[in-house]
């Protein structure tokens, strides 16, 4: 995702009122300076955090004194919620594009969760910064980036929707509840991912979740979802995998372990043949 490219207007009358962008005239040279102070921003909140980052701060950053950023960005939320806006705007544009292109309950859903974790993938700061420092503010469902959330998240609100009305799912789908399910899930999943914990295969992880989440609401079932069989499939190369590279230790201990001395072979007969030695 490149949050440096131009972001799509909005529409005054679809924008939420706290929309941050920069006050006074727009003329190119106070747009040049918004961008700078923009940047300088997203550097500072993603380096030490919204609550650990000052105005005072950026404002060095670019070189002018703090009283100039409040002319630009009334308060650190207004700068926050346009480093936000840069991130989601691009994203929701990209989703709108590719989504407008595709076609069923399947492809659009493996689409959604693929594209979804790639953000986590690619710009893990910047998801941190909103899984950390902004959604756990009590604030969140009054602000700017739960707006831009709603919006970005609806593109599966449609697809359920669609695939309802095509009779692809049942008519008592939980549209909501689904959404839920996906994004909340998929949260959940990659938070280790974000601290360090691993790495995921995004290919394969939006195979095995699709199916997941997909195919029990599928017309007859798992047994009947291509995607399913792709993921069963996925999963039973990786055990064998597993099971392949296990035997290889085995062997390698065996080969390494030292062969029996000549003395230890012509040792002691077995107990049985002592026991009949005795009697």
């Amino acid at each position: 995702m490149n949050l440096k490219k131009r972001t799509p207007d909005i529409d005054a009358t679809e924008a939420p009122a706290d929309y941050a962008q920069p006050v006074g005239p727009q003329t190119p040279r106070r747009l040049r300076r918004a961008a700078e102070i923009l940047e300088a921003a997203r550097d500072m909140f993603l380096e030490k955090g919204f609550d650990r980052s000052s105005v005072s701060e950026i404002a060095s950053r670019v070189g002018v004194v703090e009283g100039l950023v409040y002319t630009y960005y009334p308060s650190k939320r207004d700068l926050l919620n346009a480093v936000l806006r840069g991130m989601y705007e691009p994203l929701i544009a990209d989703l709108e594009d590719k989504f407008s292109r595709l076609h069923g309950v399947r492809s659009r859903m493996r689409f959604l969760i693929w594209r979804h974790l790639r953000v986590y993938v690619e710009e893990p700061n910047l998801s941190r910064l909103v899984l950390h420092e902004v959604r756990t503010g009590p604030e969140y469902f009054q602000s700017v980036l739960h707006d831009l959330h709603v919006r970005y998240t609806a593109f599966l609100l449609r697809t359920v929707e669609d695939a309802i009305a095509d009779g692809e799912l049942s008519p008592d789908t939980d549209a909501e509840l689904l959404r839920s399910m996906v994004y909340g899930g998929i949260e959940h999943r990659m938070w280790g991912t974000l601290f360090g914990r691993g790495t995921v295969d995004v290919e394969a992880m939006a195979d095995r979740y699709t199916a997941m989440v997909l195919g029990p609401l599928l017309p007859g079932g798992r047994a009947h979802s291509p995607v399913v069989a792709s993921s069963a499939r996925s999963h039973i190369g990786q055990v064998l995998d597993e099971v392949r590279e296990r035997l290889d230790q085995i062997e390698q201990a065996v080969m390494a372990a030292p062969s029996p001395s000549s003395n230890e072979r012509a040792g002691t007969a077995p107990p049985r043949s002592r026991r009949k030695t005795q009697t």
